[in-house]
């Protein structure tokens, strides 16, 4: 691959996943032992190389588009954990948001928010997919694999940041739940 080829396919994922790196921040602070860790990882994988398969199969005309639009559906799991967690945050104006959705954390959970935020994703990837050589695409496969798992050591890091765990203990009982309503609503919409 070209210095440009390179440089191209890390501009298509930094300009598709940027929006992820709000979502796995949310998720890893949820996240209350290995094994959820383990799912975020997982979870994250598999949706965006579930993205990625939906893309090249309809940039060779395998599929057709028409049935990729449904993903926005799942945003649904977004808007309800987000709905919920604030209904339990308004109740009891308590820190019991958090909680409610660290049990929620699981592999389903995050390939179904990768999917559903994954609309940007399939409109860049299927026209950038079209124009590659099978050769190439497995160069971009290759390093769209590197990108994940930096993306996912970013967004742990911040996660983990002193700064970001006190602003998400003080804020974090009913903001939390705000971005998922958020980001399940930019999902549906």
């Amino acid at each position: 691959m070209s210095v440009t080829a390179i440089l191209t396919a890390i501009g298509v994922f930094f300009v598709t996943d940027t929006d992820d790196l709000v979502v796995l921040l949310l998720l890893w602070l949820a996240a209350k032992n290995r094994q959820q860790r383990q799912q975020i990882i997982a979870g994250q994988y598999l949706g965006i190389l579930s993205l990625i398969a939906i893309a090249w199969l309809v940039s060779r005309g395998v599929l057709h588009y028409d049935a990729a639009h449904l993903t926005h559906w799942l945003g649904l799991v977004p808007l309800t954990l987000g709905l919920v967690g604030l209904w339990q945050w308004w109740r009891g104006r308590g820190p019991i948001a958090t909680p409610r959705l660290a049990q929620s954390v699981s592999l389903p959970l995050v390939w179904s928010m990768t999917i559903g935020n994954g609309g940007d994703n399939l409109s860049i990837y299927i026209p950038y997919f079209t124009k590659l050589s099978p050769a190439a695409f497995g160069g971009v496969l290759v390093i769209f694999l590197v990108l994940i798992g930096i993306w996912l050591g970013v967004s742990y890091y911040l996660a983990r940041s002193h700064t970001t765990t006190r602003f998400f203990e003080r804020f974090g009982t009913w903001l939390s739940p705000l971005l998922f309503i958020t980001i399940g609503l930019l999902i549906l919409l």
